[in-house]
């Protein structure tokens, strides 16, 4: 059985004690863990709410490693990776689910015990080549129609590769190494995202294996991709029209998308609404709202009450 390190930074002595109960009481997950420096940790849990906490956590993530945002702040405020979360104080089931998540992402499959799955996620399982027993979609869920891929993989919860395939062309994605493998340009993507889930399947162990080898591209820069064009003009989750957006580090501009270096640039500058920011660079707010909804996908949008 493999076990990991994990790392507690920017946490009170109190705050650092309390995780380090919860962990010792996980039974099965603990198994998994051992408290760990945090310059060799797979794994850092970050206050967040600390002084220099929402610092450390976005260099940990700058530099690929596994981290976990802990605020006691609402939702949609920039700090969280919104795939990686906890509220503070922390909880031994959200504890549970995020180190499982990392557990899958470092290669391994949880043994925690799961709730018993229903009649119909028991059918879905028992066809190794249909995904739509994986992850549930809330967007699906909350309007009837069928989950997209592109609904899979905004939700979060996705943790087995999937391989799209049509009309010649092929997506795979691999949330187990934060990658996929397909054309390196993100538009001609949308045929195969906007895909039902149920017309994807697992990829064989060669197709994987070979995939792997060659190597892809961050799954962060699809997810980017995905939120952009979810819900054109919406505001990001949490904001409105007088909502002060702001970004928290500089993203990575795609070419495909020119005038977004000029948004990414007001939005560095200071704190703006969506019109104000529009009116800077002589666009429209519908391009600036789906720029800072694709960023806060990423975790590096914050989000600020109107100016008093």
């Amino acid at each position: 059985m493999s076990t990991y390190g994990l790392a507690l930074s920017s946490f009170e002595e109190s705050g650092a004690a309390h995780i380090a109960a919860l962990l010792r009481g996980l039974r099965d997950e603990a198994a998994h863990w051992r408290l760990d420096d945090e310059a060799k940790a797979d794994l850092v849990l970050v206050n967040a709410d600390s002084v220099w906490g929402h610092m450390s956590w976005l260099k940990l993530i700058g530099a690929g490693r596994h981290a976990v945002a802990c605020s006691a702040k609402a939702a949609g405020t920039g700090l969280r990776d919104t795939r990686l979360s906890l509220d503070l104080p922390v909880q031994a089931d959200a504890l549970v689910r995020v180190l499982e998540q990392v557990r899958v992402r470092l290669g391994e499959t949880p043994q925690a015990t799961r709730p018993a799955p229903t009649q119909t996620q028991a059918k879905a399982f028992a066809q190794p080549s249909s995904m739509a027993g994986i992850a549930s979609s809330r967007a699906a869920t909350e309007t009837g129609a069928e989950a997209s891929v592109a609904d899979w993989l905004l939700d979060g919860a996705a943790m087995a590769p999937l391989l799209v395939e049509a009309d010649g062309c092929s997506l795979l994605l691999d949330p187990q190494t934060d990658r996929w493998y397909g054309a390196s340009a993100l538009r001609p993507q949308t045929p195969l995202l906007a895909r039902p889930l149920s017309s994807a399947r697992q990829p064989a162990p060669g197709v994987l294996a070979a995939a792997r080898a060659v190597g892809g591209q961050p799954l962060s820069r699809l997810r980017w991709f995905v939120a952009l064009s979810a819900h054109p003009g919406a505001f990001p989750d949490g904001a409105d029209a007088n909502s002060r957006l702001r970004l928290t580090r500089w993203p990575e501009i795609e070419r495909e998308f020119p005038r977004h270096f000029r948004i990414a640039t007001a939005l560095m500058r200071q704190p703006a609404t969506p019109a104000a920011i529009a009116e800077q660079i002589g666009g429209d707010v519908a391009d600036v709202a789906d720029f800072a909804r694709a960023c806060q996908a990423l975790g590096i949008l914050e989000i600020l009450p109107p100016a008093a």
